[in-house]
This record gives C-alpha cells, sequence and structure tokens, in this order.
C-alpha cells in the first residue's frame, strides 16, 4: 500500500513520527521524543521498536526529514539506524550542533566521555535546494520555509500517486517574519494541494491563546521595552532557540542598559545572526553581547571572539565581552536566564547572580503550563520564581509558536484540500467542532496512531 501513517502524533502533541509510503520504500517525517508531561500511549522505547525493528523492517527508510530543531520532533535522532540518510535544515543543523556540543560536554564533565550527540548531527545533510522536488522512489519532496518559534523551520511539498499533500509540521503566521510572508507562501509556492496533513496545537489551547494578550512577536517586543524601561534588573526566561523572541529581547534593550547571556546563547545568537541578518532588521547586530561566564573565567568564550561586525564603514568590532557584575549591576541590564537543573547544584549559577541584585524583574516568556499547577508544572522554573511570583516582579510575555485557528483555517480556505488530517493536537476532535472549520468538516479525516491512510 502507497499512503501517509503517523505512528505517533496524531493525538498529542510533541513525541512525533510520520511515514510516507511507497510500496516497500519510505521516508519519515521526524522522529521526537515526548514532552513532560506527555501521556503517551506509544512510549518512546516502544516508538523505536515499531519503527525500525518486525513491521518496521519490511520497509527500505530511504531518509529522515526533520521539520526543526525541537526535541519533541528531532529527540530521538540518534537512535535512528546509521545507515539512513538524515536531512534537515543548514542553520538548523549548525543550532543541534551548540546544543549537541553542550550536551556531550556536560555527559564528559559527570565522567562520560563518549560524544552522545553530536555523532548524529554530523550525519545530517542540509536539503537540496529550496523550493525544488527531490525523489525517493516515488515520493517527491519538496521543502518549503516556514515561521515557527524555531529558526529554520520547514514544511513539506509531497507528491505521491498523483496526488500533492502538504504536510505543515509546527509552523505559525505571527513571528517575524509575519502573516503577509505566510500568505505568500501558500498562494505562491503550495497553492491547490490534494490533502493537508496539518499541526493543530492552538487548538487544543483555545482558551490560553484567549487569555494572552501578546499574539505577535512584533507586539511582544514592544511590551518589552516599556517593561526594560521601567527596571534597571531584568531577568528574562525564554527559550534558548526560541530565536525570534529572543532577538525581540535583544533589540528592546534600552541603549542605556547591558544586554546578557551566557556562552551558549550568544553562540546560539550568532549562527542565527549570520543566518537571518540579510532578510530581517530584528536579527541584525545592535549592540555588543555581555557573556556571562561561569566563575568569571572566560576561557569557555574563547570562539566567540572571533565573531566580528562591521559597526560602520571602516570600522569592525568584537560582537560579544565577557561582562562584568561590577559594570552591569551599576548599569542595568537586560539578562536571559534559565533555571537549575543540575541535581549537583542546590543552586544554579543565574539564582546565585539574582542573590547579587537589588530588585530584579522576571519577565516569562515561556509556556504557561510550566508553571505552579500548570499542566505540566516544571519544578526547576517553579523553584526558580517562588520569590518573585507578584505583580512588583513578574510579568507572562510570551507568544505561541504555533498557528492560530484563524491561521489553521486561512490555510485551509487557500489550499482547499479534498483531506485534511489533523496532528500534533489534544483535541483533533475539536476540528469538527469549531465554527471556523465549517466549510472543511467534509474534508476531516480523524485517523489514529498507526492507521494507514492509503493514497491509490
Amino acid at each position: 500500500m502507497d499512503g501517509i501513517r503517523i505512528i505517533r502524533g496524531s493525538g498529542q502533541i510533541g513525541g512525533i513520527v510520520t511515514e510516507i509510503r511507497k510500496g516497500d520504500h519510505r521516508i519519515l517525517i521526524d522522529f521526537g521524543a515526548c514532552l513532560p508531561g506527555t501521556n503517551a500511549k506509544i512510549s518512546d522505547e516502544q516508538l523505536i521498536q515499531k519503527v525500525f525493528e518486525g513491521e518496521g523492517e519490511a520497509f527500505h527508510t530511504d531518509a529522515v526529514l526533520f521539520t526543526h530543531y525541537h526535541g519533541d520532533h528531532v529527540g530521538l535522532k540518534k537512535c535512528i539506524p546509521e545507515e539512513i540518510p538524515l536531512y534537515a535544515g543548514k542553520t538548523a543543523i549548525e543550532i543541534m550542533g551548540i546544543i549537541a556540543t553542550s550536551v556531550d560536554y556536560l555527559k564528559k564533565k559527570e565522567g562520560n566521555n563518549e560524544e552522545i550527540e553530536l555523532p548524529t548531527i554530523r550525519r545530517m545533510k542540509p536539503y537540496w535546494k529550496l523550493g525544488t522536488a527531490k525523489d525517493f522512489h516515488g515520493i517527491r519532496v519538496t521543502p518549503f520555509v516556514c515561521d515557527h518559534s524555531a529558526l529554520d523551520a520547514y514544511m513539506f511539498l509531497l507528491e505521491l500517486n498523483g496526488k500533492r499533500i502538504l504536510y505543515t509540521g509546527d509552523f505559525r503566521a505571527h513571528g517575524i517574519p509575519g502573516e503577509s510572508t505566510f500568505e505568500k507562501l501558500i498562494r505562491e509556492k503550495v497553492g491547490k494541494i490534494d490533502i493537508l496533513v496539518t499541526e493543530g496545537t492552538m487548538v487544543s489551547r483555545i482558551g490560553e491563546e484567549q487569555n494572552n494578550h501578546i499574539r505577535t512577536e512584533d507586539e511582544l517586543g514592544r511590551e518589552a521595552k516599556k517593561i526594560f524601561a521601567s527596571h534597571k534588573e531584568n531577568v528574562v526566561l525564554v527559550s534558548s532557540t526560541n530565536l525570534d523572541s529572543v532577538m525581540e529581547f535583544y533589540q528592546a534593550t534600552p541603549s542605556d542598559k547591558v544586554f546578557l547571556c551566557d556562552p551558549y546563547q550568544a553562540r546560539v545568537m550568532r549562527v542565527a545572526m549570520e543566518a537571518r541578518s540579510r532578510y530581517f532588521p530584528e536579527y541584525r547586530f545592535k549592540r555588543r553581547i555581555y557573556v556571562l561566564c561561569p566563575n568569571e573565567n572566560d576561557i569557555c568564550m574563547k570562539d566567540l571572539y572571533s565573531w566580528k561586525v562591521k559597526v560602520g564603514e571602516n570600522k569592525t568590532i568584537t560582537a560579544v565581552q565577557k561582562a562584568d557584575p561590577e559594570i552591569y549591576l551599576n548599569q542595568g541590564f537586560v539578562m536571559l536566564a534559565r533555571p537549575n537543573r543540575n541535581p549537583n547544584f542546590e543552586t544554579g549559577r543565574f539564582e546565585q547572580r539574582m542573590q547579587q541584585m537589588q530588585d530584579p524583574f522576571i519577565t516569562y516568556s515561556l509556556w504557561s503550563g510550566y508553571l505552579k499547577g500548570g499542566k505540566a508544572e516544571d519544578p526547576a522554573i517553579v523553584s526558580f520564581l517562588q520569590d518573585y511570583m507578584d505583580d512588583a516582579h513578574f510579568s507572562r510575555l510570551h507568544t505561541s509558536g504555533h498557528a492560530y485557528v484563524e491561521d489553521l483555517k486561512k490555510l485551509m480556505d487557500m489550499t482547499q484540500p479534498e483531506v485534511i488530517i489533523p496532528m500534533h493536537t489534544e483535541s483533533k476532535a475539536s476540528f469538527e467542532k469549531l465554527e471556523e472549520f465549517r466549510d472543511h468538516r467534509g474534508a476531516l479525516r480523524l485517523i489514529k496512531d498507526g492507521q494507514f491512510f492509503e493514497i491509490g
């Protein structure tokens, strides 16, 4: 049989693996680990066995294509057999390399000298020329860059047995590229399709969306400017790889304050700026980045000193500098932070720095589900925030990395699919109930994990 099978992810957010099959050949899209708090019917261990052992051995896997670098889409990548080709975006591979280097370094400090993550990253190939198709034994794949909270994310136009299939992966229309870029992509590059396989994260979180006054990255940046101007000591909790938000916070830092981050974050920002600065002003170098070095030792950032930027017709400066507590505590700052997750430390490095501050203000830019009492309450985050959860010291400033319901409707209206298969959602049944999708209810196919959708 030829067709599509969502091996895992039809009824949950994250932990995604999808199979596109042609005869005894197939490609896989993503190979993700489950998110914390996910009530998965298929465990990560069971998934690996299901895909590559038993029934999985009957198929030749021509490639695994990764939509983006978030762990719920790439987290099990090292379990993929070495002979299978792996593809991802060029910038995404660079960012995964930074993440892998950090993970392997921490493992080494724990006494494990074996490289855990890097060998898999070295196997990855960047996507072929964007907007052009590559054939995998009768499955034609055309990758397109799309807007998501992960930089260099992709959706795929698949062609199988004369049918045009759009596999969206995680996407949105309210990031730095903006709604017009999303509409142009769908109108000029995708057009009419036969089958739409779409994420539906925000269908599960409509109430959360309605309670959030920040909807776009542009709004986030404007609000951040007000907050940073009103407080001397600004501490921001944001995902290090949510580059749109990171760059909005960087650009929103007032001229009289210092922008601070650790070496890991600085490396990610460097990759982002060098990849995107020619396209989006928000990704351009604006001010020197001051790096918070563990134990005030700058040996961990020596590679960063090679980062030079042109700031005038004949002037070049080093983009980074070691942070001096005496200067930034006196001058004021915006500091990207992360909670302590090292069981060997009772107090993390950022918590220790906060003890030096007089009156820090926390800007929380992560999913609300990680907070105390949330669906996926994160003990590290709860501990980090425990002394600051009042109006004088805390504000939520976050926008989703996923498409809002109105954007999903717009996608359906623009592509006019005959079949719509929701996935990456905890409320796929809501697709049949929402008024916004009324005109497309007849096209909906609510398939289960492992259920094969045949394309003749």
